[in-house]
């Protein structure tokens, strides 16, 4: 037998909407499926004007006359034990079961729906937990978002494992399109304590299978129909491999960023990650971990964010990709329009790309073109930071300033002049002598990311704008790690009410969704390169997938649900509780020499030690086994967790990464001076 079984914390909490959604998404794709729900109650009762009872909408799904939905029908709408005493037609647990099996034999896959809560009595000493053992189906528990749903659920849950069935996730239903904080708060913590996935279901709001299918179809079904059985499932997306094959062949055929391969081979087994719900990540055993690094920086609102989900599904519907070479189309128009009006006043024009490299590469082409347009064409010359890094480009690299990234490439890059980080009078002094031969001026404003998050001192940004418009420099912001939220504010620049001539914008773009980056320029940029087509004034630069209406779909939902949700107005309050906890739990701690946070980028330097003894990643692995997702620069360890992380999450991780460095130190690490 193989499908699923749909029970429920209580009655009312959507048991057969998420039946009734899985069974029509199924039959939509042209599978055959049996909707059964054995025991049926309320057979007398007043028809709802607009909803069919159960069984009537589990056919209307399937496609089939109702009489074929349920085995055992009683007339008052009550427990079926007392309805079968009332009708003086006992329930029979052989009986029923057989009748289940025949029934669900015809099929080629089964969704059963139970009666109530698990714990429901069909007869003496006979409940639905029962019936749900007998046919060996993997269990969804439907509950509603709301308030009481943690101790209901996980109340369900524990009487479900103790009984040894196999629970596939927790579905919350009806998914508000704009949940609230208890609505994401209940998710991500019945996630945690659970320690299992919890998906949502969005409302239906008619009862027709179109509508059903289109809920059911955001539900991972091939994952679900999969834990039934390997040997039986050819056809629904194959068997879920064993993480010790998936790992073997990983270390067959990939090759990682920024990994040396041979210690990859030699390391611990790689976590593979299955897949993700809210600000946790569950790897392909099943174990949970939060991710404290927002999958490398980009996750901003949490994994299988409704919203972002639900965008991404309904662009899917429309088109996938189309090129913006001589075509638009709305998701870019309307991102386009989004992201002027939230940034700094003046940038006005929005160029699309694939990456934050990109982006830091139309940046340069841009400033380089737009002098020599001008005139200009001596200004061929960019200043960046010392310990930069803007990407792996090589226009990128050129800029960037840290020498174990950067150093090997130099004979295929432009020379940039570089300036000490901090330090105004240092880039005063290169500009005074640079006789005008200087573009730009690029950095990363407030906090050197990959530097392992070096603060730039108050003020220091106000004085590059200034000194860029005395010396008749442009200047380049690359937010891409700074930017949506990351410091406390939309972009960093914004602290020190700074506007740059060309803004660069990737990672949280779309929320960690889909790859998607932008350049914004001001208008005085734009117009230097307008002109007759005998001119050649165009701008020749784009990529196949610039502008992707699936990224983009993801992009305006994320910004939506920045204002929705009031993001950066409740990020302030954790980023004071995460400044609390790092200086209690993390900073005294032995081998800890530093800790440096601006908003949510966090960057916990060690003790220096030898490069083989692998400090930082020691720590990071200490903390993956503890349940948590973080990554080290070296010797610093990073923190940057999801912006919408509840307050016990934030609590968890910091003790997390604290027990991490502890048991590092015990390990070997220096004790602090």
């Amino acid at each position: 037998m193989r499908g699923l079984f749909v029970t429920g914390t209580d009655t009312e909490v959507g048991k057969t909407v998420l039946a009734a959604s899985i069974v029509a998404a199924l039959c939509a794709r042209g599978l055959p499926v049996r909707a059964l729900k054995p025991v049926i109650t309320g057979l007398d009762a007043p028809a709802d004007p607009l909803w069919p009872p159960d069984h009537e909408l589990l056919a209307r799904a399937a496609g089939c006359p109702a009489e074929e939905v349920f085995l055992a029908g009683y007339g008052p709408p009550v427990s079926p034990h007392l309805a079968a005493e009332l009708a003086r037609r006992p329930i029979d647990p052989a009986e029923l079961v057989a009748a289940a099996r025949a029934a669900a034999g015809e099929g080629e896959l089964v969704v059963v729906e139970g009666v109530g809560g698990l714990l429901v009595p069909l007869g003496v000493g006979f409940d639905v937990r029962e019936l749900a053992i007998e046919l060996g189906l993997p269990l969804l528990i439907a509950a509603r978002p709301g308030l009481g749903t943690i101790n209901h659920t996980l109340l369900t849950l524990e009487a479900a494992r103790r009984a040894g069935l196999e629970v596939a996730a927790v579905v919350l239903t009806p998914w508000p399109a704009q949940p609230g904080v208890l609505e994401r708060s209940n998710r991500e913590t019945l996630a945690r304590l659970g320690q299992l996935p919890v998906w949502t279901l969005a409302h239906v709001p008619r009862p027709e299978p179109a509508a059903l299918a289109a809920a059911g179809a955001a539900l991972p079904l091939d994952r679900w129909l999969r834990r039934g059985g390997s040997d039986r499932t050819a056809g629904y997306g194959g068997a879920m491999r064993a993480s010790e094959d998936l790992i073997a062949s990983d270390r067959r055929h990939l090759w990682h960023p920024f990994t040396q391969q041979q210690a990859w081979a030699d390391d611990e087994p790689p976590v593979v990650i299955d897949h993700a719900e809210g600000t946790n990540l569950f790897d392909t055993d099943g174990n949970a971990y939060i991710d404290g690094v927002s999958s490398l920086w980009c996750n901003v609102h949490g994994h299988r964010h409704p919203a972002i989900d639900a965008a991404v599904s309904d662009q899917l519907g429309r088109v996938a990709h189309s090129t913006m070479l001589g075509l638009s189309h709305q998701p870019a128009i309307e991102l386009a329009e989004r992201l002027v009006a939230i940034a700094p006043a003046g940038l006005t024009r929005v160029f699309y790309s694939d990456s934050g490299s990109t982006a830091v590469e139309i940046a340069l082409k841009m400033a380089f073109q737009w002098w020599a347009q001008r005139g200009e064409s001596q200004r061929t010359q960019f200043v960046g930071l010392e310990n930069a890094y803007h990407g792996d480009t090589l226009g990128a690299v050129s800029v960037g300033g840290i020498d174990l990234f950067h150093s090997l490439y130099r004979p295929l890059l432009f020379d940039a002049q570089v300036a000490r980080a901090g330090d105004p009078d240092h880039l005063e002094e290169l500009l005074a002598q640079s006789g005008g031969r200087v573009a730009a001026v690029i950095l990363e404003p407030l906090v050197q990311g990959a530097a392992g998050m070096r603060l730039q001192p108050h003020g220091y940004l106000r004085r590059v704008r200034e000194l860029c418009d005395a010396h008749g420099v442009l200047l380049i912001c690359d937010e891409v790690a700074t930017g949506f939220g990351r410091t406390g504010r939309m972009f960093a620049c914004q602290h020190e009410q700074v506007v740059p001539d060309l803004l660069c914008v990737g990672k949280g773009l779309t929320g960690g969704y889909l790859p998607l980056a932008a350049t914004l320029a001001t208008e005085r940029v734009y117009e230097g390169f307008l002109g007759r087509a005998e001119e050649h004034r165009t701008f020749f630069h784009g990529h196949t997938y610039t502008g992707n209406p699936l990224a983009c779909a993801a992009a305006v939902a994320t910004l939506e649900t920045f204002e929705g949700e009031r993001t950066l107005e409740r990020l302030a309050p954790k980023i004071e509780l995460l400044a609390r906890l790092l200086g209690h739990h993390v900073a005294p701690l032995p081998g800890v020499a530093e800790v440096r946070q601006r908003g949510f980028m966090v960057g916990i330097e060690l003790h220096e030690r030898p490069v083989g003894e692998r400090a930082g990643h020691r720590v990071t692995l200490a903390a993956r086994r503890r349940g948590a997702i973080i990554r080290p620069l070296g010797d610093v360890i990073v923190l940057m967790p999801p912006l919408s992380i509840s307050e016990a999450d934030l609590r968890r991780l910091v003790a997390i990464t604290a027990g991490a460095i502890a048991e590092t130190a015990v390990a070997g690490l220096p004790a602090a001076a």
